[in-house]
Formats: C-alpha cells, sequence, structure tokens
C-alpha cells in the first residue's frame, strides 16, 4: 500500500499528565432556556384556555361538516366512476 510508512505516535513522546479537575458547573445554554421558556407559554395557554372553550363546539361543528362532506365526494367519486364503468363493460365482447 504505502511504501513509507511512518507510526503516527513516536515512542519517546510521551501523554501529557491530566491532572484531576473539579466537576463543571451546569451552565443552562440559551436553547434550553428557551424551551423552558416555551413549555411554560403552552402550559400557561392550557391552564387559561377561557377564549378557547368558547369556539370549541364552533371547531367541532365545523369539524363535522368538513368530515360529512368528505364523505359526500366520496360517495359522488364512486357513482361517477360506477355510471363510467356500465358502458365500457357493455362494450366488452361476451
Amino acid at each position: 500500500m504505502a511504501d513509507n510508512v511512518a507510526p503516527t505516535l513516536a515512542p519517546e513522546r510521551h501523554a501529557p499528565d491530566v491532572t484531576p479537575s473539579l466537576p463543571a458547573q451546569p451552565q443552562t445554554t440559551p436553547l434550553s432556556a428557551e424551551k423552558e421558556t416555551l413549555f411554560d407559554s403552552i402550559a400557561q395557554e392550557n391552564l387559561g384556555g377561557n377564549g378557547e372553550s368558547q369556539s370549541a363546539p364552533l371547531k367541532t361543528f365545523l369539524t363535522g361538516l368538513l368530515w360529512f362532506g368528505y364523505a359526500i365526494a366520496i360517495v359522488v367519486a364512486l357513482v361517477l366512476v360506477w355510471s363510467a364503468a356500465g358502458p365500457l363493460l357493455k362494450s366488452l365482447p361476451h
């Protein structure tokens, strides 16, 4: 592979002495502080959601209306496919 192989650690070099150090004090990083602030604001929204509870019936009604619309669209699509498939099936040779 390589003709000029050299050792990566010279035998005369020694690793420097490592002195034991005191454990570092945990510091709050800005990222964790931002996360904590975000979680606190979410918790406050969930606790004091009076305005949200007034619009809950409206949201439920609109969600039900949306699903009802989806059901109607699916039924209409099936009817269209069935009506289009009828003449195609009649044109097949028996």
